[in-house]
């Protein structure tokens, strides 16, 4: 992560360099309303202003969020003991603490459809704000968190899907994909 990586994803985020994490936070979150679709501010410019080029900025909002709350964690954590990290942890300051809108920190799970519904519930992501930020059916993704396999597009646009609602619960993309699709290949192969 680099310098200029950091000031890029600040100005994303439209913060400066010495924002807290919480004007982090409120910054993202104002922002996705933003350009989550129904904005009365972007409405009158949706010539100019495609749905396509509103999902980019939505992806790009998510990554720099989930770096810019990355590098404040490793920053905390490198300034902590081993003895003050137990006791932040026992004090109810770890990551289970930080309450919704969080990132999932998951690594070395597999992205199943009750992984991808648990790390939406534990961030109090409701389904329908998912479906009205992606512009997806609800009966699509409650299909995909229940593997509902033969309920699924073609694995061309599955994938895509999966990559947007991986940036909308702020886990790695590349992972969910490739999880996910190697079930869903499994099920394709044994039909």
């Amino acid at each position: 992560m680099t310098d200029e990586d950091v000031k890029r994803w600040q100005t994303i985020l439209e913060v400066g360099p010495a924002a807290s994490v919480q004007d982090i936070k409120n910054s993202y979150l104002r922002l996705r309303r933003l350009y989550g679709g129904g904005s009365i501010v972007l409405e009158p410019l949706e010539d100019e202003f495609p749905e396509k080029r509103r999902m980019k900025i939505l992806v790009d909002l998510e990554e720099a969020y989930t770096r810019l709350l990355e590098m404040y964690r490793s920053r905390a954590s490198m300034d902590r003991t081993a003895g003050q990290a137990a006791d932040a942890i026992a004090a109810g300051e770890g990551p289970d603490a930080a309450g919704p809108g969080t990132p999932y920190p998951i690594e070395e799970m597999v992205y199943s459809g009750p992984a991808l519904q648990r790390a939406r519930e534990r961030q109090n992501i409701d389904l329908v704000e998912i479906s009205k930020l992606l512009k997806l059916r609800t009966e699509l993704l409650k299909a995909l968190e229940e593997e509902r396999y033969e309920m699924l597009p073609e694995e061309i646009y599955l994938k895509t899907h999966l990559k947007n609602i991986a940036a909308c619960l702020r886990l790695k993309p590349a992972k969910v994909v490739e999880d996910y699709l190697g079930r869903f290949r499994e099920w394709k192969r044994t039909r």
